[in-house]
């Protein structure tokens, strides 16, 4: 049985490091990024405690082992991790259903990852469900970014709601700033 919690714990940070190894775009073949897409970081234990402020992040689990997560990362964090320094730009400068988005209460969603033999299950939606539960009455909307070579994640976070943000002072990347408006 697979369930989604809010989670702090040490041991579960742990496991998301570990989950984030197996899933990084160094670590899967091309087949897999192409198909089952990857994810670019691997925080620390102390990098994922840190970005969550007074908030948790969203884990799923099955027989106890984390199996799934949503990391949540507050912009008050910024300087802690300036290798993401262009996302947060972008986003403070982006437009939104034609205001600017820093107008608006927002926070990043650091990184989602669902384990290999998890996948199309429902808990991806699951665990932005539960994330949103946690946050929306502290936020109008959640942020984040998704590289162009990675058109499973794409899909699937249009799937839940979010929208590409538009940013005419963005530079060229491989990255699309979305966000899921709940306002």
């Amino acid at each position: 049985m697979i369930t989604l919690e809010l989670s702090d714990k040490v041991n579960e940070l742990e496991q998301i490091v570990a989950l984030q190894r197996l899933n990084r775009l160094d670590a899967v073949t091309a087949d897999v990024r192409a198909t089952e897409g990857f994810v670019t970081m691997e925080y620390t234990v102390r990098e994922l405690q840190l970005m969550r402020g007074e908030y948790r992040h969203v884990v799923a689990k099955c027989d106890g082992a984390v199996i799934a997560y949503a990391l949540v990362m507050l912009k008050d964090c910024r300087a802690s991790f300036p290798f993401l320094d262009t996302m947060f730009r972008d986003a403070e400068t982006a437009v939104f259903k034609g205001m600017q988005l820093r107008e608006k209460s927002y926070f990043f969603m650091g990184q989602i990852c669902v384990g290999q033999a998890f996948r199309g299950q429902g808990i991806f939606r699951k665990l932005y469900q539960t994330l949103c539960m946690q946050m929306r009455a502290d936020f109008d909307c959640v942020v984040t970014e998704v590289s162009v070579h990675n058109a499973r994640s794409m899909r699937a976070h249009q799937r839940v709601g979010f929208k590409e943000i538009v940013n005419e002072h963005a530079d060229a990347t491989e990255w699309r700033v979305i966000v899921w408006d709940w306002s």
